[in-house]
Formats: structure tokens, C-alpha cells, sequence
């Protein structure tokens, strides 16, 4: 086994994933690449939309989650993380990604109890095609670090009109709108919602406000990436 693992090593030697240099199999980033990922400063944040606070739209929308925190700019390095997580299912990933989320949390909501954890759903055929839910998994490995359960398939959806990263900004709240439904209600509780990338918010928001609709308490979010939105047509 140990010659096999060699041979395979020699011919398809482990790469950083974001600047394809050879590393340790181990290792999923070089040093550099650690050193230049472009991490959020909460401090510039409105922890209530989860925006940068230049770009902060409370006043301007309405959004049912009391709070949404992310560790990672959706760019560069950070980017490709989650693209090689989603799509290539890399568990090394999710875990770092997982335990970026779980600090955010610690620093951005410190105060903050959370009764449970549950995600956001998708397609029933995106899951079948990619065999899993992304944001189930990074759910299920921050509920087991903050000690507090998971609840999977809480959220069901339908299908979207239109694939939310192919529309312009001003027209994904419309294009969530009403497609999403509470299966297991989590009455009077404080609960945190996880997804892998926020841009308008506009699904955590329709995620929200179904699960207040069914009797929860509060929604609080966090997601791995964060968009920047100033100059943006198109997001997530």
C-alpha cells in the first residue's frame, strides 16, 4: 500500500489549490498562499446584513436574518477553496472552511446563543447530479464544533425561475421569492443558518423568513464567502 500511495504521489503529486505549486500530501496550501488569502475584518462590517458598512443596506431593505458573519472575501485564494470543496468534494477544504466560519461566529456574535444549526437546501436535481449539499456538510462540521445540534432537511425548495448567479443583483429577491418551505418547524428557537457564498443576501433572507413564519425565534447566518458588492451587476 505504502508503494502504491509513492507511485501515485510521483505521477499526481498534491498541488496548492491556489497556485498549483507541489506541497505535502497533507497540505491542501503552500505558505504563500496562507499568508495572501484575503480574510473579512468583521470590524468593517455590519454584522446585522453582513455587508462591508459602506455598503450596508439595512436602511434600504428588508431582511428577516438578525445577523450574518463570513471569514472570506468570494475572491482569489479563498475562492478557489470553495470551488474545489463544492465541486471536487475536497473534506480538507470544508474543514478549514468550517473552522473560519466558527471563528467568525465566536468573534462576530460572541454574545449570541444558538439553539441549533440548519442550512440552506438546494434543487433536488443539483443534489442528486452533485451527490451532496455543500452547506449541509459545512453546517454539520460547525454544529459539531460549537456543540449544538444539527438539524438536516429543516428547509425544502423548489426549483428557481432563473440559476441565481446569472441574473443582475436587483432581481435575485424577486427570484427566491416564495421557493422556499419549512419541512420540520423549530419552534421558539435561536437558530443559525449556513451556506457557502452571500452576495445579496437574498436567500438567507427568503430562508429566514419562512423558518420565523414556522415559529423560530431568531435567525442568525454565516457563510464561508462574502461578496464585495460595490461595482458588482452579478452575485450570488
Amino acid at each position: 500500500m505504502k508503494i502504491f500511495k509513492e507511485l501515485i504521489a510521483l505521477f499526481y503529486p498534491n498541488t496548492c489549490v491556489g497556485c498549483n505549486e507541489v506541497i505535502d500530501e497533507e497540505e491542501f496550501l503552500c505558505d504563500y498562499c496562507i499568508s495572501m488569502i484575503e480574510r473579512t475584518d468583521l470590524n468593517k462590517f455590519c454584522l446585522r446584513c453582513g455587508n462591508l458598512k459602506k455598503e450596508c443596506k439595512c436602511s434600504k431593505q428588508v431582511l428577516y436574518y438578525d445577523g450574518c458573519v463570513s471569514p472570506f472575501y468570494n475572491e482569489g485564494i479563498a475562492q478557489k477553496i470553495m470551488y474545489a470543496y463544492k465541486f471536487r468534494r475536497k473534506e480538507m477544504y470544508a474543514e478549514f472552511l468550517v473552522k473560519q466560519m466558527a471563528l467568525s461566529l465566536k468573534q462576530g456574535f460572541y454574545e449570541q446563543d444558538f439553539d441549533c444549526v440548519c442550512c440552506v437546501p438546494i434543487e433536488s436535481r443539483k443534489q442528486l447530479k452533485r451527490g451532496y449539499n455543500q452547506s449541509a456538510v459545512l453546517a454539520s462540521g460547525i454544529a459539531n464544533l460549537l456543540e449544538i445540534p444539527f438539524y438536516d432537511g429543516v428547509l425544502g425548495c423548489y426549483k428557481k425561475k432563473k440559476e441565481q448567479h446569472k441574473i443582475a443583483i436587483k432581481e435575485r429577491f424577486k427570484n427566491v421569492k416564495d421557493i422556499y418551505y419549512v419541512k420540520k418547524p423549530l419552534k421558539n428557537k435561536n437558530i443559525l443558518l449556513v451556506d457557502d457564498i452571500k452576495t445579496t443576501g437574498a436567500t438567507l433572507s427568503e430562508c429566514a423568513k419562512v423558518l420565523l413564519a414556522s415559529g423560530a425565534n431568531k435567525v442568525y447566518c454565516v457563510t464561508a464567502l462574502v461578496t464585495k458588492m460595490k461595482g458588482k451587476k452579478n452575485g450570488n
